[in-house]
This record gives C-alpha cells, sequence and structure tokens, in this order.
C-alpha cells in the first residue's frame, strides 16, 4: 500500500483537472488543428475578419492565406499578431508583454506573435525551469523563488529558481542561460541539458494554458546566493527538501513549479520505491511527454 506521503503526492496530482473543453471552440489556422478559444474571444475575431474566419457551435476555423511577402510563417504571425493588437485595444487580451513567442510545430516554426496572445488562444508555449540544489552538511536543500506581488499570473507565489518562456529564435540554452541570470544572477560555465520534458494542459483566467517545459537540474555552490536582476522576483530562499515539499502539498507553489520539484525530487528517488507509483501518476495525467 503505498505510503501516507505519497498518498499526498498522488492526490495533488490529481488535483488540478487536466483540460477539457466545456465552451472553448477548437481552433483551426490554415487547416491544422492547435489551440482553444472560448466564445467572447471567438465572437471579437469574427467580427475582425469575417472572410477569414469561419465558425461552427464547436470550431473557428482561420484562413490566414498567401498575402504579403516573406514565409507562410511570417504571414500567418502578422495577420494574427494584427488580431492580438485589436483583442488589446478592445480589452480582451491583459498581460500584453511586448515579447515575440513562437509557436513550434514537427516541421518547424508555424507562427511568431506577441507571447499574451497564446493562452488567450490556447496555443501551446515552450518553457524553461530548473530546480537549484545545493548540497549542505544536514542533506540537500532547495533554492525557492517567491514571485513579485506585481506578477500578472501567480503573484507571491513559489517558484522555481529559474523558469520562464522561450522568446522566439532563443535554443533552450540561451533561453535557460538568459532566465538564470535575469532571475538568479547566475552564470553558468556549461548551460545544463533538459533532464526531463513536462506537458501542462488546463484551464487558466487568460484562456488555456498549454505548455511544454524542458526541465533542469543544476547543483549549486554551498556559497552561492540568488539575485534577482529583473524584478520579478520578490525574494529567494534556500529550503531543506522537506519543508519545500509539505510547502508544495499545501498549495504555496505555482503549478507549473511544483511539477518541476516532483520531476526532481524523483531523479533523487526522494520517495525511495513508492516513486514508481509517482511515476505511473504522472504519465497517466498525461505530464510526461
Amino acid at each position: 500500500m503505498p505510503q501516507p506521503l505519497t498518498e499526498r503526492v498522488i492526490a495533488f496530482l490529481h488535483s488540478e483537472p487536466r483540460f477539457q473543453a466545456v465552451n472553448e471552440l477548437r481552433l483551426h489556422i490554415d487547416g491544422r488543428a492547435l489551440g482553444w478559444v472560448r466564445p467572447q474571444i471567438a465572437e471579437a475575431l469574427c467580427q475582425l475578419d469575417r472572410q477569414r474566419i469561419r465558425v461552427n457551435t464547436r470550431d473557428l476555423y482561420i484562413n490566414t492565406g498567401s498575402i504579403g511577402t516573406g514565409s507562410d510563417a511570417d504571414v500567418r504571425g502578422q495577420v494574427l499578431q494584427d488580431w492580438a493588437l485589436a483583442l488589446r485595444e478592445q480589452g480582451l487580451l491583459p498581460n500584453w508583454r511586448d515579447e515575440a513567442m513562437a509557436l513550434q510545430q514537427p516541421d518547424g516554426v508555424y507562427l511568431v506573435m506577441e507571447r499574451a496572445a497564446f493562452r488567450c488562444l490556447g496555443l501551446c508555449t515552450p518553457s524553461v525551469h530548473m530546480n537549484g540544489w545545493v548540497a549542505t552538511a544536514e542533506g540537500v536543500a532547495l533554492w525557492v523563488a517567491e514571485r513579485s506581488t506585481h506578477k500578472f499570473v501567480d503573484p507571491g507565489k513559489l517558484d522555481n529558481l529559474v523558469g520562464g518562456g522561450l522568446a522566439a529564435g532563443e535554443s533552450l540554452a540561451t533561453g535557460l542561460a538568459r532566465e538564470a541570470w535575469e532571475e538568479a544572477g547566475l552564470h553558468f560555465r556549461h548551460v545544463p541539458a533538459p533532464r526531463s520534458w513536462l506537458h501542462i494542459h488546463r484551464r487558466i483566467k487568460e484562456g488555456v494554458q498549454e505548455e511544454r517545459i524542458a526541465v533542469h537540474d543544476c547543483w549549486l555552490p554551498a556559497h552561492f546566493h540568488a539575485t534577482n536582476q529583473d524584478g520579478e522576483v520578490a525574494d529567494a530562499r534556500l529550503l531543506p527538501l522537506a519543508p519545500a515539499l509539505a510547502m508544495l502539498l499545501d498549495g504555496h507553489f505555482t503549478w507549473d513549479a511544483g511539477l518541476v520539484v516532483l520531476d526532481g525530487l524523483l531523479r533523487q528517488r526522494y520517495f525511495g520505491a513508492e516513486g514508481a507509483l509517482i511515476e505511473a501518476t504522472l504519465a497517466t495525467l498525461g505530464y510526461r511527454n
């Protein structure tokens, strides 16, 4: 039988419902089913361009056509960027970042547009997260960041030492190195490679979050001290694993960060043989690619 701690972890993993459409419409862009939009957004898009947008009770189809110059991805991105700006002017697209993000498909970049529009349209976002571990005399400890109260998403919650979305054109290594400096003042001698991948798909206030996370681990020296550079982290602290896990299970971490920490603890065999049950739950719920 699972031990109480394992039962709590498994209950935690079940606590966030995986996405299932309720009233969202499946978003098709130039023939590919890629995202999900809420009725209010669907109606606003239809008002913007009824010639290129077709909608029924379950689906919204966008045909960007082949206008303009450049590659298909360029045309696609420019059309959606213009619509994103219009949605912003209508107050339907919060948390505008002035950051370009790419939608990746197996055959390459499908489009590039404003990052804030991705969750509004339910499109998959790429991100990097990193657990910062330290070996101490008392055992392994974990660096934990506290998000600024000014953050639009999950203000004041606990987070991984490093985590954020990839900008358009960034490799995993470049994005991780940038985030590590911005959030923790950390320079790598060698940028760590991903240890695993996680997939999140859930309903959030901005729309639908579908995110593919490249998970990294980094063992940091005892003398390291995290120093935020971009104002997005209010505080950072080094916690022993047991209290860090207790705070995670009590809901103090962002959902993304909690999954990344659990993923790292499994690699350290923190749960012993019971870890196999947690691994199986992650796979069953679709968090492991």
